[in-house]
């Protein structure tokens, strides 16, 4: 079974409707269930495209569009450049650039053709990038997208249409610089979902004192290099005695972090029972295993509700003890005065 993923789904009514995107810039596709809605009835693939070029060449984006719906659809191509919309690793649409930017790419793409598909029709489409001879070395951005409507409401700008598009990631080769660190390293509480027994207990805030797992482990990259980054490693959890307890993958799909961006990875260690001190240590490596990265971060579990009920449980035990003994040797003082 091949592998589709909706990019993006862009919505708008009429011509001026503002758009919103919601792409994460990861390599991993996931399946997309097939609409009878015109509007939003297109599949794209590959979900991220990443390409390396030099200046003053020409390379070429393939990518494959399906009309999933039941009718017709005319799929008009465009394309735009995408930031970082913030740490989670969500690209942004930048629809309002009039002129190249640093990290631009839009300005390179000759141009989209428009596809004509039949219901479940499958199409190539092949974009030329053209890459200027004075190109900046490094990183570049930019998303080809689709947006389908159905023949007979073309240019009525009153349907509802949706836009597909595929993220491309372009390296320009020359003087690039490589520089990732740990921007921070840090624990709060797992969230939980909600299961026959409790309910959905949301993540907690920063802290190092936890009265129970699951706990969160929360990195955060930095990129001050000049071209996107993919880093890799795992966080090894050691107890009180050294012990290793658990081992996290970080950056188990593959995100990359833009370059002057900050990208957070949450990573959870789904051990509940837990107590006392805890040691988490962040191995990992960007670009090649020459370029390294760790960070350690420490934290204690105490479960201090379940001490605090064992120590009153134990205080009422010894009282009751007490009065029992007390009542005894009333009783046995008594029985020895009868005498």
């Amino acid at each position: 079974m091949k592998r589709w993923t909706i990019g993006f789904v862009v919505a708008m009514v009429a011509v001026a409707a503002p758009w919103a995107a919601a792409l994460a810039a990861t390599p991993v596709a996931s399946p997309a269930a097939a609409t009878a809605n015109p509007g939003q009835g297109l599949e794209i693939s590959p979900p991220v495209l990443e390409l390396n070029a030099d200046p003053g060449q020409t390379v070429t984006a393939v990518i494959r569009v399906r009309n999933v719906s039941s009718g017709t659809l005319v799929a008009t191509g465009k394309a735009d450049d995408f930031g970082a919309s913030g740490e989670d690793g969500k690209p942004k649409l930048l629809l309002d650039e009039t002129s190249a930017t640093r990290y631009s790419l839009k300005f390179w793409v000759a141009s989209v053709p428009t596809l004509i598909l039949a219901t479940q029709e499958l199409k190539t489409a092949t974009v030329q990038i053209v890459v200027p001879k004075d190109a900046e070395p490094g990183g570049h951005y930019g998303v080809i997208r689709f947006t389908g409507t159905p023949p007979n409401l073309q240019g009525t700008g009153v349907s509802l249409s949706a836009s597909v598009g595929t993220l491309v990631l372009l390296r320009v080769s020359g003087a690039i610089t490589d520089s990732v660190k740990v921007a921070s390293f840090t624990t709060n509480q797992a969230a939980v979902p909600a299961d026959a027994s409790h309910k959905a207990q949301p993540a907690g805030l920063t802290s190092s004192f936890f009265e129970h797992g699951p706990i969160n482990f929360v990195l955060r990259i930095q990129n001050d290099g000049t071209v996107h980054e993919q880093v890799k490693g795992n966080i090894v959890v050691k107890n009180t005695f050294g012990k290793t307890v658990a081992t996290v993958t970080v950056n188990p799909d593959g995100g990359n972090v833009l370059p002057g961006t900050i990208r957070r990875f949450e990573q959870s260690m789904a051990n509940k029972r837990m107590f006392g001190y805890y040691k988490a240590t962040f191995t990992g490596s960007y670009l090649d295993d020459n370029h390294k990265l760790a960070s350690t971060v420490s934290f204690w579990v105490i479960p201090w509700k379940l001490i605090l009920l064992i120590i009153l449980g134990i205080a009422i035990l010894i009282w009751l003890l007490r009065l029992a003994f007390r009542r005894y040797n009333a009783f046995i003082i008594a029985q020895a005065r009868k005498r």
